[in-house]
Order: C-alpha cells, then structure tokens, then sequence
C-alpha cells in the first residue's frame, strides 16, 4: 500500500533510503516521459542547490537495490544532458490504490508522502528544515571536515576482513582524549637491509603489518599516527633506541619493529616485539617480500594467542602495488602514488582495489571532485558485486569528499548505509568514522542528542581499534558540538584535551584544525588575544597541510584571531588574498565567511559601502546551506549596514528575512538576533520606545546564555540607542556588561566614548580613541584618527 513506503523483491524487502525511495517512485510515477535533473531534484529534496553528485549517487543506489548497474541500465536509463527516465514495464494492480508493481519481481508498494515542490506546505517544511540545521560557525565546520577526513584516510585501505571482533553499542558520555588507554601495538617502520629500490619496504612492511595484526583481532595503531609520532620524536632530537623509548611505551603496551633482509635471492623478514611483559621475535622468508612479512606477522599472531585472516585471492602483483603506493602516501609522496598506480598494467588500474586508492590520493591532495566522481563510478560499476568491506569504504572515501567541499549535510544516507554494512562486517573502523560522520549530520539538523550519542559510539568503536586520532578527531567534533549550541566555554575544554592529543601522536594536520576550532571557542568568549596566541601555532598555514582547500580554512581562521585582537590590518590582508587567490567553487564557503569578516571590519569603521560590498559576497547560498550561525549574523549586520546607510526599503527586507527565520527555527538564539535587528528598524523608523523595548528583550536572552560574542553584538547598538536617547543609568549597566570584550571592537568602543563624553567624562573618553588611534585604526566616528 502506498502507506507503507515499501520496496520488495517477490516477498522480501529491499532496504532503500528515504531519498532514493522517494527518488524511485518519482520516476516510476512519471514513467511515460524523462524527468530532467532539476524537476527531480525539486521533487525530491525541495530545493534546487542540491548537487548532480548526490543526485548521481541516490540513482546507483537505486539501480545497486534493484540488481541494474550504470552499464546496463536496464530500471533507469541516463538521458544525456538532461535527466533519467524508468524503463522497466510497470504494472497498476487493482485493490491496492494507485501503487504500480514494477517488472516481473520488483514490487513498489508505496509512493512518496511528500507534497510537491511547489506547494506552500513543501515550502513551509524546507524553509523550517534548513532554518534548523545550524552548520558551524567560524572554523568549527573546518575542524570536523578535516578531522572526519584523517579518519577516513586512516581506516580507508583495503584489508583483509575476517574474524574481527564485534560491534558494541555502547553510548555514553565520552571521556578527554588523554585519558584513551595505550595501544595494544605500534608497528614501527622497517629496518630495510636491502639495495636502494626496496626502501619503499619501510613503511610497506609496517602498513603491511599493522594490518594484518587488527585483521587478527590485535589492535595496532595506524600507520599514519606511527609516522607522525615518530616525526615529532625525531624533531624533538630522540634517541635511536625506539623499542625502549618510554614516550612510545605510553602510547602503545607493544612495539614491534620490522627487520628486512634480502640475501641470496630470499626476503627474510624478522619482527622483533618488545613490551613490559614479554620480548620476542619471530620469523619467516619466501622469494617476495611481502608473503614474507604476510607471514611474519601471522605467526606473531599465533604468538599473541590470536588466529590470522584468511588472506584474499588477488590478482598478481595487486598487493604489492598496493603497500607500495600506501608507503609513498605515509611519506607524503602523492606524486609517486599516482605515478606507481599510472605504470601498472590498464587490468591491474582497473581494479577496485586501486580505483580506491587513487580516490584516496586525490582526497589527500585536495582534488574533492575527482574522489567524489570516481567513487560514484566505483559505486555504480561494481554494484551488489564489489566485496563489502571495500564498497563501504568507497562510501566513506565519497563521504568525506562531500565533506571536504562543504556539502556535509548531503552525506546522511552514505552514513546509514555505512553503519549498516559495518555492523554486518563487525568493523570498527567502518562504524567509527561512519557514526563520526552521522554524528555530525545530525548536529547540523540540530538534533543534538542524537549527535552526541552517536559520536560517544563512534569513539567506542574507534578507541576498540585503538584509533587514537579518531579518537580525539570525536573530541574535536564533541567540542564544536557545543559550539552550536552556544557553549563555549564547555566547548573549550573538550577541544583543549582533544589538542593535546594530538600533540601526543604527531598529528599535525588534525592538530592544526582543532586549534582553529579552539580559535573559534575563544573568539566566541571574547578573548581575542588568547585566540591570536592560539592561531600562532598553526603558523605558517603552509607548514600545517599540503592540501590547499584546507590551507583557506586555516588562513580565514587567522584572519578572525587577528580581527579579534585588534589587528585589523593584518586581518584584513589576509582575508584580501583569500578572495584574490581561493577557488570561488570549491572554496565558497570559506569565501563567504571571510567576506563576512571582512564586512564586520568594514562595518567597525564606518566604511559602509565596503561593507555592503562584502555582505553581498558573504549572504550566499554556500554560507546559508553550511553555516547557519555565520548567516544569521551576517544578515543582522547587513540590517545594521543599511540601516546606517539610510536604505530602509533593504532594512526592512532583510529584517523581515531574519524574523521569518527565527520564527520557522523557534531557538531563542536566532529569536534574540531577528529581535536585535527590528528593534535597530524601529529606532530608524523613529520608533525609540519600541526600539528600546525590543533591545532589553534582546539583552535579556543574551545574558541568560551568556556568551560574550552575542552579548557585544546586541549590547553595542543598544548602548548606542540608550546614550542617543539619554538613558544614561541603563546606558552605565550596558556598558558595565559588555565592557571587558570590546578593547578591541571598535563600535563598541565608540559607543563608551559616546557614553563618557555623555556622562561628562572626557579623559575617559579620550583615553578610549587614544587606545584605537595607536593601533592605527579609526573608530567610526572618526574621533580617532591614525598615527
């Protein structure tokens, strides 16, 4: 019945997410014609900025559920240019409504429940939808993008899958991220005693190793953090002696280091495991390297009272490609990844194995739509064909290539279908990044609960795998978590420990994006300096990622910690080369968010037509879909700007937008700011009384949250109305209020010299625009002039 939204194969059913349910009986509906990419897009999501790829990838998850694959197309044919149409004979069955039975064995049972694009209630539900979704303001949303990536990349290779241990479903609350218990093992790189062309052996046969050991049930760290640690280590001046290093024996019980030795011809490979309870080594030689190691590693299992992976049937020479690429990429030698994987022979690139890979190389150089395409190509060519364990994987890896370009709210169904298969293969990874992942989504829909149960599972499963950059890339996510929910200060020390962490592991990139999510957290408390103090450890951006999407994300970070100190110049610098030099596709939203900024600036000197300028570059749709707290602030700004400018016919318009907002999203955190901006209109309109009682009713919802950042960003134009309009006692406890966060905020700080020379104060107030005239900035009056 179409009540019962149903997909069935004869008598069982076929699980399909809601989207690509939806997606499906839109199709099967309008059969007789081809729906064009638009139509279906506006059908099934309600908006029309949803990209071609999640489209893409909804129809081969469609055509994978009924057995079709892009190849053959024999349920939903691809119209060039324009759209898909159905192709499989449809049948209308009497007594069962309107529901077409589809083909010979599938039975659609169900069509969507959801009002047409066009109707006012479709309307009513998107615009309440996205209102709800609060994305991360300022860095926050960088920090999870990046940390979601190295968890990604870290549990992404393809291993060998079986006897590992079950999923748990533990939820709770977490725990800081140093407090994570050693490793069982850290596989070290290999001691290669060998000619010059084999050196890619040192990180081949410890990746190599480290594998095979988790696939055994004995969890190693990942290679990534072994390299990173080690890097750190070696730049502190350590010592040779890794195997007794006690640093090392904090972080894992068991450190195993890999002796390869070529002679006569054989590989002889030699682990030698040293622990606080038990050293020993163990042996194995065969004519290649790599069954050598292979079989290492298994006997150190047995050793360790675990029984080895059965090893997969692959194509000749596929597993040695395989370690060699993944060791260039642990050196960071991308180029030479490719390079390897482009001299196999076309059989052996074709691979799915190595289609993954490279997807990951791509991912890792900051080519986010080239992974996106090929991971969709993977996913409709191999179909229900492709083993498990690499096609959930491949869902990962297109994931986070969603993520890196800023469409992370698209990813919600490659999440739950990830989960799934994860907990039917009983792989932690999968289930860690995947409910890390989910668990983000989720916060952006402002389903908070969920989100944070679901990422209190994801570090379960990541610390079973001893994961510790997962771990704490949860942390980071935890932290930001509560950034959206205007926490901060709580915010602070849960990324705080997740920093230190990383610390710990070497992890320089994932260390670099928490810092700017601790960036964030300052600023939102008011601490420009410590906020400045923290952007300095992730200078130069250029030391921190070779990728350079993520060097703008870290570079706009910057630019906030300096605006926040006070240094507008440097900032505003800074924000010029990101627009003069980022992407304006794959780097629009951190486009959008350094306009902002750069409007804030603008706005702070009375510059007005640059700040509309700005604002007209910030107020678009990637900043609206991604970062909703950002948006809502830019809009309020915008009002104030215009406002300013003497455009009331703008204001107004842009003032009913914000209260059409807070209204469809009912948190009073965007009420208090869509309060803000009417009551700044009234007091334009020459409303006072109005205007006065709005910004009180403001002023009171800022000081029960009490998060300095909004308590300035109401508190200052209502300062300004209160000393215009000559209350100067409620002027007095305004600025008392906000006093301690506006050293450096220059309509804020004009508005106590105002109150000052109102209250007859003069040296106060002179002594405020002397403070601004030495830093070299004008306040908007223009009672400070440069030096």
């Amino acid at each position: 019945m179409p009540s019962t939204r149903e997909l069935r194969r004869g008598d069982a059913p076929v699980a399909l997410p809601a989207r690509a349910f939806d997606c499906l009986a839109y199709l099967v509906e309008n059969r007789q014609r081809a729906v064009g990419r638009d139509e279906l897009i506006a059908a099934v999501w309600g908006r029309v900025e949803v990209s071609d790829a999640l489209l893409g990838h909804t129809i081969v998850k469609i055509r994978r559920s009924l057995g079709d694959t892009g190849n053959e197309q024999r349920t939903i044919r691809t119209v060039p240019r324009f759209g898909y149409r159905w192709t499989l004979p449809v049948e209308v069955l009497s007594g069962v409504g309107d529901a077409p039975v589809v083909g010979a064995d599938e039975l659609l049972a169900s069509t969507p429940a959801t009002p047409p694009a066009d109707s006012p209630a479709r309307d009513a539900a998107t615009a309440a939808r996205r209102s709800r979704r609060l994305a991360l303001a300022a860095v926050a949303i960088a920090a999870i993008v990046l940390a979601m990536v190295l968890a990604v990349v870290a549990a992404s290779r393809v291993r060998e899958r079986a006897g590992s241990l079950a999923g748990r479903d533990a939820a709770g609350l977490v725990v800081p991220a140093e407090e994570t218990m050693a490793a069982p093992a850290m596989v070290l790189p290999a001691d290669i005693d060998a000619p010059a062309d084999a050196q890619w052996l040192r990180f081949g046969v410890m990746d190599l190793v480290a594998s095979r050991l988790r696939a055994g049930a004995f969890p190693a760290m990942p290679s990534e953090s072994v390299v990173s640690v080690l890097r750190q280590r070696a730049a502190a001046g350590g010592d040779d002696d890794v195997l007794h290093d006690p640093a090392l024996a904090e972080l894992a019980a068991h450190r195993i280091l890999p002796r390869v030795s070529l002679a006569a011809g054989r590989w002889r490979v030699r682990l030698d495991l040293f622990g606080a309870q038990r050293t020993f080594e163990v042996e194995a030689i065969d004519d290649d390297a790599i069954v050598a190691a292979r079989n290492a590693a298994d006997e150190l299992l047995r050793r360790l009272g675990r029984t080895p992976a059965a090893i997969a049937d692959r194509p000749p020479g596929l597993d040695e490609l395989l370690q060699r690429s993944g060791a260039a990429m642990l050196a960071d030698q991308l180029a030479q990844a490719r390079e390897l994987i482009a001299a196999a022979p076309p059989t052996l690139q074709q691979h799915p194995s190595l289609e993954h890979r490279m997807a990951q190389i791509e991912l890792r150089s900051g080519e986010n739509d080239a992974a996106e395409a090929r991971m969709h190509a993977l996913l409709d060519r191999g179909g229900p064909a492709l083993p498990e364990a690499l096609r959930v994987r491949a869902m990962l890896t297109l994931a986070a290539a969603q993520v890196r370009s800023g469409r992370t709210a698209l990813t919600g169904d490659l999440y739950d279908e990830a989960i799934a298969l994860g907990t039917r293969l009983g792989d932690h990874e999968v289930l860690g990044v995947a409910r890390l992942g989910r668990g983000t989504v989720y916060a952006q829909e402002g389903r908070y609960d969920e989100a944070t149960s679901m990422l209190s599972r994801a570090r379960t499963e990541l610390a079973a795998v001893a994961d510790g950059l997962g771990v704490a890339s949860v942390d980071v996510s935890l932290g930001d978590f509560l950034l959206m929910q205007h926490r901060p200060a709580e915010a602070l020390s849960q990324i705080e420990g997740a920093v230190r962490q990383f610390e710990r592991l070497g992890a320089r990139e994932a260390r670099a994006y928490a810092l700017a999510s601790l960036v964030a957290a300052q600023l939102e408390l008011g601490d420009g300096d410590a906020a400045l103090a923290t952007s300095e450890r992730f200078e130069p951006v250029e030391l921190q990622t070779n990728n350079q999407r993520a060097r703008w994300i870290l570079a706009r970070a910057r630019a906030e910690a300096l605006a926040g100190a006070g240094r507008v110049a440097a900032a505003e610098a800074v924000l010029a080369r990101i627009d003069a030099q980022s992407d304006p596709r794959r780097d629009a939203v951190v486009r959008a968010q350094a306009a902002s900024a750069a409007a804030r600036i603008a706005y702070g000197r009375g510059d007005l037509e640059a700040a509309r300028t700005a604002l007209a570059r910030a107020l678009a749709p990637p900043m609206r879909e991604e970062d909703a707290i950002g948006w809502t602030r830019a809009l309020l700004l915008r009002a104030q700007v215009e406002l300013a400018a003497g455009d009331l016919a703008a204001a107004t318009s842009t003032v009913t937008a914000l209260r059409d907002a807070a209204a469809a999203a009912q948190d009073d955190w965007r009420r208090m700011y869509a309060a803000a901006a009417e009551a700044s209109l009234a007091a334009a309109e020459g409303r006072r009384e109005p205007a006065l009682e709005l910004f009180a009713k403001a002023m009171r919802t800022a000081e029960r949250q009490n998060v300095p950042a909004d308590l300035v960003a109401i508190g200052v134009p209502y300062l300004e109305q209160l000393v215009e309009a000559g209350r100067l006692d409620t002027a007095q406890v305004v600025s008392g209020r906000i006093a301690g966060w506006v050293a450096h905020e220059a309509r804020g700080a004009a508005a106590q010299a105002r109150l000052f020379r109102a209250l007859g104060e003069e040296e106060a107030a002179r002594a405020v625009e002397q403070a601004f005239a030495r830093r070299g900035t004008q306040l908007p009056d223009g009672t400070a002039q440069p030096h």
